[in-house]
C-alpha cells in the first residue's frame, strides 16, 4: 500500500526476527498514543511475550512495515471460543492519519472472514476519534458504552464496545 504521504508500506505477518523492530515500535509510542491504550508503557519483555503469543490459531497479527524496514503499525486479533474475536490496532505516532490503520483493519477483517470468525469486537476509548472513525467506516457499530467509572483500560474514561458481524 501507499500511505497518504506517499510512503510505501508493506502489510505482512510478523516473524520471530521482528522482535527488535516490535520492541522499538511499542516502546517509542508517545504519551498521547499510550493514553488510548493503557496507563503504563510497554516493556521489552512484554513485547517479547506478545510476539510469542502469535500462533495464527488463536492469536493473529499483521504488521505494517515502512520502506526503511521499521514496523510502524500492528493489528492484532485474539479469538474466543464463542466464535468471536477481539481486534485492536496501534499505529506509531509518526505514521498516524495516513490510512495505515484503515488498511490494517481491512486486512484483519478479511483474514477473520477466511478463518470463519463470526463477530469482531473492539474496545475503544470514546475520545479516540480517529480509531472510532476507521472502525465505523468498516461497518462496526456501537454495541455498548461503558461510563467513566468502569476502568476497562485502566483509566476513568468512557469506553465503547464496537462490533461487526461477519457471518449473518
Amino acid at each position: 500500500m501507499t500511505a497518504k504521504n506517499g510512503v510505501r508500506i508493506r502489510l505482512r505477518f510478523p516473524e520471530r526476527d521482528d522482535l527488535e523492530k516490535l520492541i522499538k515500535f511499542y516502546t517509542t509510542l508517545s504519551d498521547r498514543t499510550m493514553r488510548y491504550l493503557r496507563p503504563y508503557r510497554f516493556t521489552k519483555k512484554e513485547v517479547e511475550v506478545m510476539l510469542g503469543r502469535v500462533d495464527f490459531r488463536n492469536v493473529f497479527s499483521i504488521v505494517a512495515e515502512c520502506e526503511q524496514g521499521e514496523i510502524v503499525g500492528e493489528v492484532r486479533l485474539i479469538t474466543h471460543e464463542t466464535g468471536s474475536g477481539e481486534i485492536g490496532i496501534v499505529v506509531h505516532d509518526d505514521y498516524q492519519n495516513r490510512g495505515i490503520g484503515q488498511s490494517l483493519l481491512r486486512e484483519m477483517i478479511d483474514l477473520a472472514r477466511r478463518k470463519g470468525i463470526e463477530k469482531l469486537i473492539s474496545f475503544i476509548n470514546e475520545k479516540n476519534s480517529p480509531a472510532l472513525h476507521i472502525f465505523r467506516r468498516e461497518g462496526f457499530k456501537v454495541e455498548k458504552k461503558f461510563p467513566p467509572k468502569m476502568t476497562l483500560m485502566g483509566r476513568e474514561e468512557s469506553v465503547v464496545k464496537l462490533s461487526l458481524h461477519l457471518i449473518k
